[in-house]
């Protein structure tokens, strides 16, 4: 399930509400990802993180990269105001980008130890330009660029492992 954290909980009196429908997902097993598409969102999280509010696994915060930009055309130097020191002060985490750049934001994002998430909802076109004929053909490009860096890929069932909840 997705939570967008500025939609759910716009102000601080909303936050309540948000991290009760956050433990509910939790205790039913579902796994959470919460969407921030800024360093504002991310430091709102990171109060209700350090303060103990949020449950202990089963949740996983997602970056998103150009959404709100000119064009809704993301860079991977987008990333940068998401890190600390060049880590991502939560874990465990993943990027997704929009526009022509979005294959260089995701391998950007795998560089810095995230997950990726690519797909015709955020980016129609491969890095040559032209456009991607289906998601297969996006996800290969992701996964042979990440290859040709020694990125290291993982199947359904690493990702299950890393982002559900326990049973």
């Amino acid at each position: 399930m997705s939570l967008v954290l500025r939609e759910l909980a716009p102000t601080a009196s909303g936050e309540r509400d948000f991290l009760d429908l956050l433990a509910w997902t939790y205790r039913e097993g579902i796994a959470t990802q919460i969407i921030l598409y800024d360093r504002g969102d991310l430091d709102r999280l990171l109060l209700m993180t350090k303060a103990g509010y949020l449950p202990p696994a089963g949740w996983s915060v997602l970056a998103v990269l150009g959404r709100y930009a000119s064009g809704q055309r993301s860079s991977p130097k987008d990333l940068l105001a998401f890190l600390d020191d060049g880590t991502f002060p939560i874990a465990p985490w993943m990027v997704c980008a929009f526009g022509p750049d979005e294959i260089r934001c995701l391998i950007t994002g795998a560089l810095f130890g995230g997950d990726v998430r690519t797909g015709f909802e955020n980016n129609l076109c491969l890095p040559d330009g032209s456009i991607a004929p289906d998601n297969a053909e996006m996800m290969g490009t992701v996964a042979a660029a990440a290859l040709n860096l020694n990125i290291q890929l993982c199947d359904a069932d690493a990702v299950r492992a890393r982002w559900l909840p326990p049973a």
